[in-house]
């Protein structure tokens, strides 16, 4: 027995033999899990092929005529990725970091010396860029299907690609706008751009002319991307127009299957989220979200609902303080915050849009909340100490952000 909603006991059965087996492995049928999988092999496509990198040092290259200019082509590098690659440590770790390491070395850096205000710079902005621009996408990091998910089983609202798309985009695009300037204003930089132009085009050499393959693969993405926006209206599942992509890139020759089973990434990235999901999803059918929610609506009974909200939402983020893995944050909070904001009448899709902003968002808090923002922060450019505070800085901005331009565009598009 257990105690639900409105404080009724509800029976639960077990069945310790046949139902505990069939519960362990029904996250793998879930279409979350291979929405997230097939991502990954998009992911592969594109640092297979070069695209992403030839996408990056082209921003860089064509942007890369002062600080604020880098750091803006850092941004944009992310904002094209991360549709297509779903973890924000492969996209950030692999294709964008190495990228930003060579600016910093081409602008006379050296890695040894510890702190310095050029190579902080480009670090915070590119570790806060890839956070960023992971909550604008449900494809932008593995955690956020979750969060869609449990909104799904909690509010029984379909919180897909567009709706996650339209909901982050305001709020989410400003953040990014004012990240370069704001973090200047904070180290203040002086670059020399003496080797950095012959950097990016030694290294636009080194990967030659567009491919066939790469063509086929902007195709392939091209596409994905207008079945992902219009699922509204051609009805077609995000799930399988990503399962869809992976065949498209094999038969094209973009992928090979040998690729796809060595792509230990997505491998390990689908057993670990399908497992997450299971564990979410028995923490509600147990009743444990419930509970937690319940326990944590006490407090705020008598606010309003856009106060609960609000207040809810603020929790959430500063507990990531408490973390070092933003998937793991969301497993053990998104579904208690939805109890708590179901049972304080809060507004489904303006609660949802938050948690879902700030399940990334908070993890530029610490240096130590994400593989990317980790891998950033361990070159040493900046202090542990000062990452500790800029990182609490950038968060109020985005808080102010979040809590007056993006409370006025949910407000417009009708979500309280």
């Amino acid at each position: 027995m257990y105690r639900g909603d409105g404080g009724h006991w509800h029976e639960y059965t077990c069945d310790p033999i046949g139902g505990s087996f069939e519960v362990a492995i029904s996250g793998f049928s879930n279409k979350v899990s291979w929405l997230v999988f097939c991502a990954f092999h998009i992911g592969k496509a594109v640092e297979k092929t070069g695209f992403g990198k030839r996408v990056s040092l082209a921003l860089v290259g064509s942007m890369g005529q002062s600080a604020l200019g880098i750091g803006y082509a850092v941004c944009l590098a992310e904002l094209i990725l991360a549709p297509f690659i779903p973890s924000n440590t492969a996209r950030g770790g692999g294709i964008v970091y190495p990228i930003v390491e060579s600016v910093i070395a081409s602008l006379g850096v050296d890695p040894h010396i510890g702190e310095d205000p050029v190579g902080g710079f480009l670090s915070f902005v590119a570790a806060s860029a890839n956070l960023i621009s992971s909550s604008l996408f449900v494809t932008g990091m593995a955690g956020n299907p979750i969060v869609a998910s449990k909104a799904a089983d909690i509010f029984g609202i379909e919180f897909g690609f567009s709706e996650w798309v339209i909901g982050a985009s305001v709020p989410a695009l400003l953040i990014m706008l004012l990240l370069p300037p704001f973090v200047h204003i904070l180290l203040r930089p002086k670059l020399d751009f003496t080797n950095l132009s012959q950097n990016i085009r030694r290294q636009h050499h080194a990967l030659g002319a567009m491919s066939d393959q790469e063509y086929r693969l902007c195709a392939t993405l091209l596409t994905c991307l207008v079945l992902w926006v219009g699922t509204p209206y051609f009805g077609i599942d995000a799930t399988v127009v990503a399962y869809m992509a992976i065949v498209i890139l094999i038969l094209l020759n973009v992928l090979t299957w040998s690729d796809v089973v060595k792509n230990h990434k997505a491998w390990d990235t689908f057993f670990w989220l399908a497992s997450f999901i299971v564990l979410a999803e028995q923490l509600t059918a147990l009743g444990v979200t419930d509970w937690i929610g319940n326990s944590l609506s006490r407090s705020l009974h008598n606010a309003s609902p856009l106060v609960c909200t609000i207040s809810l939402s603020l929790a959430y983020f500063f507990s990531m303080y408490m973390f070092s893995s933003i998937s793991s944050h969301v497993v053990a909070f998104a579904g208690p915050f939805f109890a708590a904001g179901y049972v304080l009448g809060c507004p489904p899709k303006l609660l949802t849009i938050l948690v879902a902003l700030f399940s990334s968002l908070a993890g530029i808090l610490t240096p130590f909340s994400t593989g990317s923002v980790a891998i950033y922060a361990s070159q040493g450019y900046i202090s542990q100490p000062k990452w500790f505070m800029f990182g609490l800085l950038f968060s109020v901005l985005s808080l102010v952000v979040v809590f007056t331009v993006g409370l006025i565009w949910w407000k417009i598009i009708g979500w309280y």
